[in-house]
């Protein structure tokens, strides 16, 4: 077994995965041991079809982004914090494990919510969490994608404003996104100026509001200089995302 952190929120405790930058290759090789060389796909990526290496996210982000996440391409999530980037990051990560493989977390900013991932349907005996910063971020990330035990890759930046990382942290590690059998998904608030990678904008469209009260918003996703967007709802009471559809989706019922 790996080493284990256990969370407690309101008298739950939740185990997952967590290690540090240092620990990762540690990691990989009990994760081998654990469920077996196969379970790793050494080998073999560029030889397998399309459909094997997309990751859906099994929304209406799909159809925006072109099916899904790509393994051996690197995405970006990128919008102001709370609007919905990371509700979707672990969606994503629930879909990669499906597909029977395993999923990474680079966590700089030790933010990860292991309650808010289980109610996502992620399974976190199959989430290596990696707590990494500074020059460690790109190397953890490098790593994961090396590995070749992985499906997804998730860089969890967080806001540089509140001691996240930038964007441009991981640079260094973009290197290691071609050829991998793992997609590269970066969720920031701010884009780089040095990391030009396919980017998805958050925006907050509306807040909900019942009796004086805001219960939920509505965001849409896409990218920046095109019309459609994928759009959503989350109600703030219980964090429960809704799919709306897109805004083509939406046209066509209107008309």
């Amino acid at each position: 077994m790996w080493p284990e952190q256990a969370e407690t929120n309101d008298s739950r405790t939740v185990k997952g995965s967590d290690v540090a930058a240092k620990g990762l290759a540690s990691a990989i090789a009990r994760i081998e041991g654990r469920f077996g060389v196969h379970a790793l796909a050494r080998g073999g990526t560029s030889e397998r079809h399309r459909s094997d290496l997309v990751i859906p996210t099994k929304s209406s982000l799909d159809r925006v982004i072109g099916g899904g996440l790509v393994a051996g391409e690197p995405i970006a999530f990128i919008g102001p914090p709370s609007v919905g980037k990371l509700q979707l990051a672990l969606r994503a990560t629930a879909s990669a494990q499906t597909q029977g493989g395993m999923a990474a977390w680079i966590d700089p900013t030790a933010s990860f919510d292991p309650l808010a991932a289980q109610r996502a349907n992620v399974d976190l005996e199959r989430l290596v969490v990696v707590r990494a910063r500074g020059a460690r971020l790109a190397l953890a990330t490098a790593a994961a994608l090396r590995s070749e035990g992985f499906r997804l890759v998730v860089v969890d930046v967080g806001d540089a404003a509140f001691g996240g990382a930038n964007v441009d942290d991981i640079a260094p590690a973009l290197s290691a996104v071609r050829g991998s059998p793992a997609a590269l998904l970066v969720v920031a608030g701010e884009r780089g100026r040095r990391v030009a990678i396919p980017t998805f904008v958050f925006e907050r469209v509306a807040w909900e509001r019942r009796f004086d009260r805001t219960v939920g918003w509505s965001f849409a996703v896409g990218r920046a200089h095109t019309s459609d967007r994928a759009l959503f709802c989350v109600t703030s009471l219980d964090g429960a995302l809704a799919d709306l559809g897109t805004r083509a989706d939406l046209a066509t019922v209107a008309g």
